[in-house]
């Protein structure tokens, strides 16, 4: 396997490689150019039972070009960067776009479309050299360490059904025809334990996870204690009767339904007439004062970059405040459209896509308000601390959304007892509106870009039970 080491010195080389493929795409006719370069070394381990179940290892670089020519856009990419390649890759790009479709959208951004300006965060905050001080076997040893800690936690644990750790090293460049030439290196780790307990023949499993910039972050305390609690929690769930009743949401429960609101919001799902809040800018969806914002630029958010996949600025986006919508979130292609700015929310799943629309760090301003006070505000009703199925079980279009869900009941501000095999019916405007107060709790996830909510204490909810 390459060493983390080396592989910073191959990644140094990317704007060389950008550099050189634009002199090659000189010597064709066309009206502008983009060349995207990304590399990238990633880690998988899985432990079962204090061995190694799977330990694999990817080691990616490619590059991506972008041939403008009469208004439309032909694209190649290509894995093997030899010169010959590199050739090929161009004139393929090049003949593409003599096939795809001609829109007056289709050219380069410039400076003048960005909403933001300068740049907010730089390499600092988004690489750790510490990342580079763990081995192989180290990280397999944090893996380890968290099962152990986990089963340890608690004498009702059984068993740990799955511990896994994943980790990234990568860089990213950008250089084209209208002047623009920069890149971004970033590491991410993260770590994930499902904990089996079991008691007086009822079983019952609870997961959680840690994520940062380098394993050092990972607090695997904490993981193994959410872990645990959240399993042994839910043993001897009973289920309820089918009625309305108050939720309260778990962060982590919050940030998966805020997640469907958020794939709602990219100005393409709304142009293409599958988003809920289609033509619903300057209206109040939220009967609370809520602000919610998509940042590019937290210095720990995971999905924090200093530009986006097409080379727009990253900034902060406010997407709702006081409860009302005030922008969707757009590349430049969509922002064209709609006569309006780009967000800087190109995104590129690698240098085989082309820029689409999508998050960056989505989450909801949290308030002041501490947990119990929350659960004080409840007479009867049901904290939510798991969900399944959300989104195979909600439409983006109708909002409709209907998911299994397990957690504890609770009576007069107090925790009474487990409840499993319950199912949350809502849409989302209707959920949007039942929402009446925020916690202090914010906690973000890795879904589709990094997601963070509060607890949330939802009203008058329909749930079904027996």
């Amino acid at each position: 396997m390459q060493d983390n080491k080396s592989y910073m010195i191959r990644g140094e080389k990317l704007i060389k490689i950008c550099k050189d493929t634009a002199f090659r795409i000189n010597k064709y006719k066309v009206d502008e150019f983009e060349i995207f370069t990304a590399s990238s070394v990633e880690n998988e381990i899985e432990i079962f039972k204090g061995k190694i179940e799977t330990l694999s290892f990817s080691d990616s670089i490619g590059i991506g070009i972008r041939i403008f020519k009469d208004k439309s856009i032909g694209y190649a990419y290509t894995t093997v960067l030899d010169k010959s390649s590199i050739e090929d890759c161009i004139r393929k790009a090049v003949s593409n776009c003599k096939i795809t479709g001609r829109e007056d959208y289709n050219y380069l951004p410039g400076e003048e479309e960005f909403t933001f300006k300068q740049k907010l965060i730089d390499d600092k905050s988004l690489f750790r050299e510490d990342f580079l001080d763990y081995n192989i076997e180290s990280k397999v040893t944090l893996a380890k360490r968290l099962e152990t800690l986990t089963k340890s936690k608690d004498t009702r644990i059984v068993d740990i059904d799955n511990v896994m750790y994943n980790d990234s090293i990568s860089e990213t460049a950008i250089l084209n025809s209208a002047g623009f030439c920069d890149r971004y290196k970033t590491t991410t780790c993260f770590i994930y334990v499902n904990a089996i307990s079991k008691q007086n023949g009822d079983t019952s499993t609870g997961d959680f996870f840690g994520c940062g910039r380098a394993p050092g972050d990972l607090d695997l305390e904490e993981v193994a204690e959410k872990a645990a609690g959240r399993s042994v929690s839910i043993l001897g769930g009973k289920k309820i009767k089918s009625q309305r009743v108050d939720l309260l949401l778990d962060p982590i429960v919050s940030a998966q339904f805020l997640g469907v609101i958020a794939g709602t919001l990219t100005a393409d799902s709304v142009q293409k007439r599958k988003s809920l809040f289609e033509g619903k800018i300057g209206q109040k969806i939220f009967s609370i004062d809520v602000d919610i914002f998509d940042d590019g630029t937290i210095p720990d958010g995971l999905s924090s970059k200093s530009f986006d996949g097409e080379g727009v600025i990253k900034g902060k986006t406010c997407v709702f405040k006081d409860g009302c919508l005030k922008t969707y979130l757009y590349n430049t292609y969509t922002a064209r459209k709609d006569k309006t700015l780009s967000t800087g929310n190109a995104v590129r799943a690698s240098y085989r896509s082309t820029p689409e629309v999508g998050i960056s760090n989505f989450y909801l301003e949290p308030s002041d308000i501490d947990f119990s006070l929350l659960l004080n505000d409840i007479d009867r009703g049901f904290y939510v601390m798991d969900i399944i199925g959300l989104h195979s079980g909600a439409n983006p279009i109708s909002g409709q959304v209907s998911v299994g869900a397990k957690g504890i009941w609770v009576e007069n501000g107090n925790l009474s007892y487990p409840v499993k095999e319950v199912t949350i019916a809502t849409d989302i405007l209707s959920f949007c509106k039942s929402i009446k107060k925020v916690g202090n709790d914010l906690r973000f996830i890795p879904l589709g870009g990094y997601i963070g909510s509060p607890s949330l204490l939802v009203r008058d909810v329909a749930v079904s039970g027996k």
